[in-house]
């Protein structure tokens, strides 16, 4: 039977209980628990709060915009239809010529106003309207008319409304993002003058002992 050789580290008997005290001995960073050991709990609440902002960002951001844009869009909806109700189209004749011509970059050249009469059901209406140029008097045209039977403008689209919406959004998301940066940037100013605060106390504390300034 061959005898084992003192002089090999392996056949040591405390060679594996050396090797698992290097691994695990006290204060080394994977005995902290944390992996740094460095790591103050301010560092961790500032990283946590950093976190929980840019989850707020990221679910906010986007609430904030849609909930802006429709509350934004229902009530353009809402004005449009109340301003279009009962509008409608009658045809009129012109009882004079264009007069006030402006020139413009349209097809029918330039644009003034006429005056114009028209009957519905309720009887006969006058007014005044926009015409082009070349309207001469007799002519027939077609207005809108409100529920007085007084000439205005032509409905609106929901365009208007969908642009106001999209504007709304916009806004309320970048609202929203320059208030969670401007959170995010007091809480870290403020806990840093914590941090210095602190820092100060202890080193008076501590930094005449290291000066010897105590000892004089």
């Amino acid at each position: 039977m061959r005898t084992p050789d003192p002089r090999d580290p392996r056949n040591h008997p405390n060679h594996g209980n050396h090797r698992n005290h290097r691994k695990h001995r006290p204060g080394h960073p994977r005995a902290a628990g944390n992996g740094n050991p460095l790591r103050r709990p301010a560092d961790r609440l500032r990283f946590f709060v950093d976190i929980l902002l840019m989850v707020v960002l990221i679910i906010g951001l986007p609430l904030a915009g849609w909930a802006a844009g429709s509350l934004t869009y229902d009530h353009y909806q809402g004005v449009t239809h109340s301003q279009n109700l009962g509008k409608h189209r009658v045809t009129a004749r012109l009882t004079a010529d264009t007069s006030h011509l402006v020139p413009v970059a349209l097809p029918g050249g330039a644009v003034g106003s006429a005056p114009v009469t028209w009957t519905d059901a309720s009887g006969k209406h006058t007014g005044r309207t926009v015409a082009f140029e070349g309207q001469k008097k007799g002519s027939s045209i077609r207005v809108w008319v409100d529920r007085a039977d007084r000439i205005t403008m032509p409905p609106e689209n929901s365009s208007a409304g969908l642009t106001a919406g999209v504007s709304a959004g916009i806004v309320a998301a970048a609202t929203a993002g320059a208030l969670v940066s401007g959170a995010r940037a007091g809480f870290h100013r403020s806990l840093d003058r914590r941090l210095d605060a602190r820092w100060e106390k202890e080193w008076s504390l501590v930094e005449p002992k290291w000066s010897h300034r105590s000892d004089r």
